[in-house]
């Protein structure tokens, strides 16, 4: 079984720099080109099941992808869910800088100490257990074909750490654009990660990629 795992697209506080969290936060123009290219490319493929965040930014990812593809199944899970930033939703991250700057340090140098302050605020193991226990739930050893996630920015992050044995403290290393496809292949040999933030669908091919690092 292959496991695709999709970015959501982009929304206005992700060019805001705003953590969103479980803040129902929508697709913007953008995000929803984003959405349609990257469901173009699952166009007529085979999927068992399209599983999603109950997140209608990552919903709808799914919902195109869903329509596109040869599936029949689209399962929402409220353990797809993105991490909850606690008393950070909904704030830039320079406005964190200012308030609380010691534990954006530690959130950017050492991720897995941290759990997010304020009501309902979440650590990176808090994520992990959730997302881990809803796949093996919903979707591994229940379907044959592939089956296609789409999610968030932590939780794609954590779920790739989990299957390949990295640890939290690998977190930052990993970048996965917006509705960038990464790719676990489960077989007999263990999960194994094929493909990591692929965006070529939207016209990020390497010389693109190379002109943004720079």
């Amino acid at each position: 079984m292959r496991l695709f795992i999709v970015r959501h697209g982009e929304t206005a506080w992700n060019r805001e720099g705003r953590f969103q969290g479980q803040l129902d936060v929508p697709l913007n123009e953008a995000g929803m080109l984003q959405a349609d290219r990257v469901a173009e490319r699952f166009r007529g493929y085979p999927l068992a099941a399209v599983l999603a965040s109950p997140l209608s930014r990552a919903r709808v990812t799914g919902e195109r992808i869903f329509d596109a593809a040869d599936c029949d199944a689209f399962v929402v899970d409220d353990g797809f869910q993105e991490i909850n930033h606690g008393a950070w939703e909904g704030v830039t991250t320079d406005e964190v800088a200012r308030r609380d700057g010691e534990l954006l340090r530690l959130w950017r140098t050492d991720p897995q100490r941290v759990t997010m302050p304020g009501p309902g605020g979440e650590s990176l193991a808090d994520v992990g257990r959730r997302a881990v226990e809803a796949l093996e739930r919903v979707a591994l050893g229940k379907y044959e074909g592939d089956v296609l996630l789409a999610t968030h920015d932590a939780v794609g992050k954590v779920l790739i750490c989990h299957y390949i044995g990295l640890p939290l403290t690998s977190y930052w290393r990993i970048r996965i654009p917006n509705c960038g496809v990464s790719c676990l292949d489960f077989n007999g040999d263990g999960p194994q990660l094929s493909l990591l933030g692929d965006v070529s669908h939207l016209g990020c091919g390497f010389e693109s990629f190379l002109s943004r690092s720079l």
